[in-house]
């Protein structure tokens, strides 16, 4: 698998501009390859299982991670499996299973990445 840098960038300072007031930051990121990044909220509701079907079309497994949004005593998350379903044209939608170690109810985010 190849690696892509990305860089931190500020989209108002690609030009000199000499005004009174400095513009606020508008931040951004530069890579030198293709980049795929996918954002989810899964909701559980009384649920320890719950499949997601991701938008993009990724061709290899990305990297996945979840995050449990407020409060969440005693209840930890984890990403079960990672699956890919191939198509003809090498992309592929991905199927991600979250678990809980109990059943809660709660809002979960979930990022993919994939380069």
């Amino acid at each position: 698998m190849g690696t892509t840098r990305t860089k931190g960038i500020d989209r108002n300072r690609f030009k000199k501009v000499y005004s009174r007031f400095r513009a606020l930051p508008r931040p951004g990121f530069h890579a030198d390859g293709d980049v795929l990044i996918e954002a989810v909220h899964v909701n559980f509701s009384q649920q320890s299982l719950k499949t997601v079907r991701l938008e993009g079309h990724y061709p290899s497994v990305p990297s996945v991670a979840v995050t449990p949004v407020g409060d969440i005593n005693n209840v930890n998350l984890f990403i079960s499996s990672v699956n890919i379903d191939s198509v003809p044209s090498g992309t592929g939608n991905i199927l991600v299973t979250i678990e809980a170690s109990d059943s809660f109810t709660g809002v979960v985010h979930l990022q993919a990445v994939s380069s």
